[in-house]
């Protein structure tokens, strides 16, 4: 082959590769993982349509995908035993999550939060129903291990995974987290077009279930819930 062929093969196959280099390193480009996008960039939960209640520690009593039942331990001082008495009420009022009580039983604050005062304890259950926008998280980031069960670091990506959507608190975590005996703090909201002298209980929703820890001695009655009576054929 002459030295002239060979410049015009070389020259016509350069040319062939300089037009499709373009093209191939965006098909490669297409198949790479997209990049998570960083929290700054993730969309705000609009909350505009609720406004805050109150917020409470209980345990989990039972939870679903719809609604949780928190049990409230709260504190009766000395004073509110006393107007009990005199209006003959005691043991007939539940103390509404309403009213936004700090008496109630924190293990996790100093001193379980207990006044000085007290002179019993008495613990109720709530229910409370969640809104599309109710979000499940955990006070501490869970733990990740390899695949011989050894704790190992997240990375960057699934931390900000965890950390989403932006400007919720703590990371991530789901109502199938939510087992008997789980101590959580619940911030509680009501539709804003509910006045507040007009709601009632059950216009109170979930904003956050905030997982703070697990009680080491549940309840009997929470772990292990009485079966519902079956009914006998006659």
């Amino acid at each position: 082959m002459s030295p002239r062929v060979v410049r015009v093969f070389s020259t016509v196959a350069l040319g062939y590769t300089l037009t499709l280099l373009p093209v191939l390193c965006a098909a490669d480009e297409s198949n790479k993982d997209p990049a998570p996008k960083s929290l700054g960039d993730q969309k705000l939960t609009d909350w505009s349509n609720y406004v805050y209640v109150a917020d409470v520690v209980g345990e989990i009593v039972k939870a679903d995908g719809n609604k949780l039942v928190l049990r409230v331990t709260w504190f009766e001082t000395q004073n509110q035993t006393n107007n009990n008495n005199r209006n003959n009420n005691r043991n007939n009022r539940r103390p509404p999550l309403s009213r936004n009580n700090r008496n109630y039983r924190n293990p996790y604050a100093s001193n379980m939060n207990r006044p000085k005062t007290v002179t019993k304890e008495e613990h109720h259950d709530y229910e409370l129903e969640f809104v599309p926008e109710t979000l499940i998280r955990n006070k501490h980031l869970p733990a990740k291990t390899d695949e011989k069960g050894v704790r190992v670091n997240q990375t960057q990506a699934e931390l900000d995974e965890l950390r989403a959507p932006a400007g919720a608190p703590w990371y991530a975590a789901s109502p199938v987290d939510l087992v008997p005996g789980t101590i959580v703090e619940v911030i509680i909201i009501r539709d804003k077009k509910i006045r507040a002298e007009n709601q009632k209980e059950g216009d109170l929703r979930v904003k956050y279930a905030i997982i703070l820890g697990k009680d080491p001695n549940p309840p009997k009655d929470i772990t292990n819930p009485p079966k519902p009576a079956t009914k006998t054929k006659k």
